[in-house]
């Protein structure tokens, strides 16, 4: 069972993708899903909010530091959803 699911990051690396999923679980714990790249899968289990923050940091420099690039952030507490602007675009217009 994943939890109450709380945080999503989507990160690219051309066709490859790894998605990470913060969820809180009913113990009063958080869980840390990774899913990717390919058919890759971890879960960790934390007892507390800081420690899953300090090892989503660690996941997330790798990622970046092999390429990966943010593509999506969702935070479901809050309902917000952020996109990266597409690659070789730019959403603003000049006046």
């Amino acid at each position: 069972m994943i939890g109450l699911v709380e945080t999503i990051w989507l990160f690219v690396r051309g066709d490859d993708s790894v998605r990470m999923i913060r969820a809180a679980t009913p113990e009063g714990g958080v869980r840390l899903l990774v899913y990717g790249p390919g058919n890759l899968q971890e879960v960790h289990e934390f007892r507390d909010p800081v420690a899953c923050a300090a090892h989503e940091s660690e996941v997330e420099q790798r990622l970046v530091a092999a390429g990966f690039a943010l593509e999506q952030f969702t935070d479901r507490r809050t309902g917000e959803e952020r996109r990266s602007v597409p690659r070789g675009s730019d959403r603003r217009r000049e006046s």
